[in-house]
């Protein structure tokens, strides 16, 4: 295994390709997957659907007839009533203090009940009851003095409240609802139990709202963000390994050193078989690594991958790995060429920038037409349409991501294929000619 002790040697003595291109630029792609994965987060978390609260305004009760039993109860039930859906706040009954209270905010409403209210209320009942059985046009019942704030439209949602306090007490008086036993119509007994009947059936007494909450997909938001995390791991793979492979490979082609080879009593499938190990173990790294990354920014994002499906999360990581197979092949076949290292780079970053444009893992949308058949003719292209498969729970979507792995498997071979050839043919034309000189920097 001396050969590919040697390869990862070489590899090392070149780790500022590693630091630049894998961990650099994987860095950069994971602060934009992760900040794609917050939004989705704070989607899924704004989409749960419970029960309707509506904002509780600030009311104040003042109650001026407490020397009557009948006003005091009246006051007592509409504090128990306001209080099932408003804040009630304690201000002392001056008008300094009320009108600071209404301006300043401390209030939404302030309601005044007058003195002598409570037998007003009582004559206005009596005079009800006898006009209804006579037939005669029924008169108004007195008011509460209220005020409400300007500052907010709280404090007239809340005088409703009132009214529908005073409506519901003078129903349960005058159809005899929530009385015990037969008693006086003008009676304290009898406002008691009709306040507790008024505040027993609070809800009763609303109006009836229906609320049909359409939420969102949870595991669709969450699903597409981590679908373009993984997506985006396109550009450092291709990157980093087409300029690794591709320098590792370059440092065993040049003619000097393959004649070198040649002379040794290793076989040749020996040599090959140990320098793609090299290949494929460091395709491996940056795999692992790249899995690493994306699993502590699910991790920092607060998502848990066994909340994904473990299924699809293995399975994406997995369409991963073979793309990074695909991204060694294309530095294997390019250092078939014998570029030099300034070539390499060029070489490796343009083609990384392509299959990052033309995947669509960097894209909210559809590309244009153009890029789209450029998409196609890189791995990147299919690459990102395998995982959005995956991540699709739909039928269609969990049926085509084969297609695309398959597409993607594909280019690595193809890549292989034309790298052998041009070994080929360089090896067949090689002579035994030394060379007149030859790139040092391939070799750390």
């Amino acid at each position: 295994m001396n050969t590919c002790k040697t390869a990862l040697h070489v590899i090392w003595a070149h780790k500022f390709y590693f630091l630049l291109y894998l961990v650099g630029m994987s860095l950069i792609m994971i602060v934009v997957g992760s900040a794609n994965m917050q939004a989705a987060v704070r989607a899924n978390a704004s989409s749960s659907v419970g029960r309707f609260e509506p904002a509780r305004a600030k009311v104040v009760v003042i109650n001026r007839d407490c020397g009557n039993q009948v006003g005091c109860e009246l006051g007592q039930g509409l504090k128990k009533y306001l209080g099932k859906s408003a804040q009630l706040v304690a201000v002392e009954d001056k008008p300094q203090a009320l009108q600071d209270a209404n301006v300043s905010g401390k209030s939404d409403l302030i309601v005044i009940i007058p003195d002598g209210y409570g037998q007003r209320f009582l004559d206005a009942l009596e005079d009800t009851s006898v006009q209804a059985r006579s037939g005669d046009k029924t008169p108004g019942f007195p008011k509460v003095e209220t005020a409400a704030s300007y500052n907010s439209s709280r404090g007239s949602l809340a005088q409703l409240q009132v009214d529908s306090y005073f409506d519901a007490l003078r129903t349960a008086l005058l159809t005899g609802l929530g009385q015990n036993g037969s008693m006086e119509l003008h009676s304290y007994a009898a406002v008691k139990d009709a306040a507790a009947y008024a505040v027993a059936h609070y809800a009763g007494n609303q109006p009836h709202v229906g609320i049909h909450a359409s939420p969102k997909n949870d595991d669709g938001s969450l699903l597409k963000g981590f679908a373009m995390t993984v997506g985006l791991a396109a550009f450092p793979l291709m990157t980093a390994l087409t300029v690794c492979v591709a320098t590792l490979f370059g440092a065993f082609s040049s003619p000097d050193r393959h004649r070198r080879l040649l002379a040794s009593p290793i076989r040749s499938s020996s040599l090959n078989g140990q320098e793609l190990t090299a290949a494929l173990i460091v395709a491996g790294v940056s795999w692992a690594y790249y899995v690493a990354l994306v699993a502590f920014s699910m991790a920092a994002s607060g998502v848990s991958l066994a909340s994904l499906g473990w299924g699809r999360v293995l399975l994406s990581f997995f369409v991963m790995l073979i793309f990074a197979v695909s991204a060694a092949s294309f530095g294997f076949m390019l250092s078939q060429f014998n570029p030099s290292s300034s070539l390499i780079n060029s070489v490796g970053v343009t083609f990384g920038l392509v299959v990052m444009f033309t995947s669509g893992s960097s894209s909210g949308g559809p590309l244009p037409p153009v890029m789209q058949t450029i998409g196609k003719l890189t791995p990147g292209w299919w690459y990102n349409t395998a995982v959005q498969s995956i991540m699709d729970s739909s039928a269609s979507g969990s049926a085509s991501w084969g297609l695309s792995l398959t597409v993607v498997a594909l280019f690595a071979l193809a890549y292989a294929c034309v790298g052998l050839m041009v070994s080929r043919l360089t090896r067949t034309r090689a002579t035994l000619v030394a060379p007149v000189s030859s790139d040092p920097s391939m070799i750390g």
